[in-house]
């Protein structure tokens, strides 16, 4: 009777450890989740993402903004989420466009620089809201993948507008991956070229490679946890999407940028992708540049519009 309650206890002890752990392995895979996919309840996020006024700029640059010719424009994506773009048109007599993807838990606002210079290039430029961001509508971000749909959307909605625009994508770290993946799928021959900063070779490196280096565990090991939230909450897989396939399948030709010393996206990628790209492509790094610091290196905008004007007439 004795060694009968004894086993009992023991594989009642095996049952609540286990019990215990899954639900640990469960807690941990939704806290990466919210985190890494939540704009509205990620630690990281909150109160970056619903910012709806410029980035501080120089006086130059926001007198420019306060003068330029601006409008609102919003169309609904393939879910039914209502998107914001800033349209600026200093440019009436031109068919340049630059198509502007900022990075995550920002918004089109907080690309000032980046639309000064097109601007001042020639450009007319499309700045968009990321959902989530802005004024755009959502929750949750997909780290470039439902976003790259979105692109293609307004890709078709500045067709509209202007039918003989000539095209140049260019997109920050998770814009950047939208840019990617949208050059795998089929563009409409006024995409020109496209430009992509910091951006990250697939969604799932990119989470376990944030784990490791926060939690010091084995990113690897949480996916199926985290994927669990990405299935129910963002309806596809991690496991189903690729950046890399993506770029090999491309035709636009685009210029890889990165920062040697970026941590949060690590400088390897930029060489998984570049070399991954069946396009015409090209290559920047700058030395010593961190995590969204490539656009403080002197050559950084003649590198991006020496590229553009090859292809962009």
């Amino acid at each position: 009777m004795a060694e009968k309650k004894k086993k009992h206890t023991l594989l009642k002890a095996v049952g609540v450890t286990a019990v215990t752990g899954a639900a640990a392995y469960a807690g941990f895979g939704y806290y990466v989740f919210r985190n890494v996919f939540d704009l509205q309840n990620s630690t990281l996020y909150t109160g970056k993402n619903g910012i709806k006024r410029l980035a501080t700029g120089s006086s130059e640059k926001n007198e420019w903004f306060a003068h330029s010719t601006r409008d609102d424009d919003f169309i609904d994506s393939f879910d039914g989420l209502k998107l914001h773009a800033l349209r600026i048109t200093n440019n009436p007599d031109s068919h340049k466009w630059m198509v502007i993807l900022h990075g995550l838990g920002s918004y089109c606002g907080g690309m000032l620089d980046q639309m000064y210079e097109a601007d001042g290039r020639g450009f007319n430029i499309l700045a968009l809201d990321l959902r989530g961001c802005g004024m755009s509508e959502g929750q949750y971000t997909s780290l470039g993948w439902s976003e790259h749909y979105d692109l293609i959307s307004w890709i078709n909605y500045l067709l509209t507008i202007d039918p003989d625009a000539s095209i140049a994508l260019y997109g920050v770290n998770a814009g950047a991956a939208a840019v990617m993946n949208a050059t795998g799928d089929y563009l409409p021959a006024a995409v020109k070229c496209a430009v992509e900063d910091g951006g990250f070779s697939n969604i799932r490196d990119i989470v376990s490679y944030g784990i490791r280096k926060n939690a010091k565990v084995d990113g690897k090991i949480f996916m199926p946890s985290v994927d669990l939230y990405v299935k129910n909450l963002l309806h596809f897989s991690m496991n189903d999407v690729d950046t890399i396939r993506q770029l090999r399948q491309s035709s636009t030709p685009t210029l890889f940028m990165h920062g040697s010393d970026d941590d949060v996206v690590p400088a390897s990628m930029v060489f998984d992708c570049y070399y991954a790209c069946a396009a015409e492509k090209d290559l920047f790094t700058s030395e010593n540049a961190g995590f969204n610091e490539t656009c403080l290196d002197p050559d950084y905008y003649t590198a991006i519009f020496t590229f553009i004007d090859k292809y962009v007439q």
